[in-house]
């Protein structure tokens, strides 16, 4: 994002969970200048976010910088880019170039790119199936998918999202709408399981209610898996849920903690938390 001031600079903003931290990098021709805003505690300052909280303090912060130059009618530094950096369009969620009528070019955007070389998006470990978000499918005549050996059938690249996006993704974005219906007549003769992961919480997150509160509520949800899901807190069902529908529960009492799910097919993932 660039802020155009008495002197431009480019940044980014970010603002972490429970408004608990407000901060804004950013870079100029001459400095790199940091903000972060919030409290030495970790508590909570309800509407607090980079771009309110972090970007007018960065602004004075680089006005007051960069001043000099123009108080001595001097030229900023010059700062050329280098002749290795060009712009490219890159299609995700390939992170290829592809053509923008390519139906794996979900979405186009404009970015820099080194010597030339556009890298392909990484496999994330433990979340994804062997081919990683790239699917080969057999289709039939009426776009379902079938095995190899059926009538009609043709081998079709499918570029899908990471797992862990499903649950923030547009609807028709999503796996379960991007992968083609399974054909009645011929179906597959064996469909890779996407691994089970939960969503909402991390393995190690310290989590604390808000100021005047005892309680908390937790929301999670999952990506991957299939079928009825059970969810477990330390060891003990707490409640189910249909794949990838959200779930939530209050944590009344302070500790540690392990949620688990168990779905249909007999995956399991589980996330170790505390909340103090």
């Amino acid at each position: 994002m660039l802020f155009q001031r008495l002197f431009p600079w480019l940044g980014k903003t970010g603002t972490s969970y429970g408004y608990r931290d407000a901060w804004s990098i950013g870079v100029n021709a001459r400095y790199t200048i940091g903000v972060w805003v919030g409290r030495p505690d970790g508590t909570p300052v309800a509407g607090q976010f980079g771009f309110a909280t972090a970007v007018p303090i960065m602004n004075q912060v680089n006005n007051l910088l960069t001043s000099y130059f123009y108080q001595n009618k001097q030229r900023p530094p010059v700062d050329p880019r280098p002749n290795s950096v060009s712009a490219a369009a890159i299609c995700w969620p390939t992170g290829k170039a592809l053509p923008k009528e390519d139906s794996n070019c979900r979405v186009s955007r404009r970015s820099w790119i080194l010597d030339n070389t556009i890298p392909p998006t990484l496999l994330n470990e433990s979340q994804e199936g062997i081919l990683g978000i790239n699917e080969k499918v057999w289709i039939d005549k009426e776009g379902k998918r079938t095995g190899p050996n059926c009538p009609g059938a043709q081998l079709k690249d499918i570029a899908l999202w990471p797992i862990a996006l499903d649950a923030w993704l547009p609807e028709k974005e999503r796996r379960a709408k991007r992968l083609p219906p399974i054909s009645l007549t011929c179906p597959p003769i064996k469909e890779d399981m996407i691994p089970l992961y939960i969503s909402g919480i991390r393995k190690g997150d310290l989590l604390r209610p808000l100021p005047g509160e005892t309680q908390l509520e937790i929301t999670v949800s999952t990506q991957g898996g299939s079928g009825m899901q059970w969810w477990f807190l330390n060891g003990e069902q707490i409640g189910k849920t249909e794949n990838g529908a959200t779930f939530s529960y209050l944590l009344e009492k302070r500790g540690k903690y392990q949620l688990s799910v168990l779905d249909l097919s007999g995956q399991t993932d589980m996330v170790n938390f505390s909340f103090r």
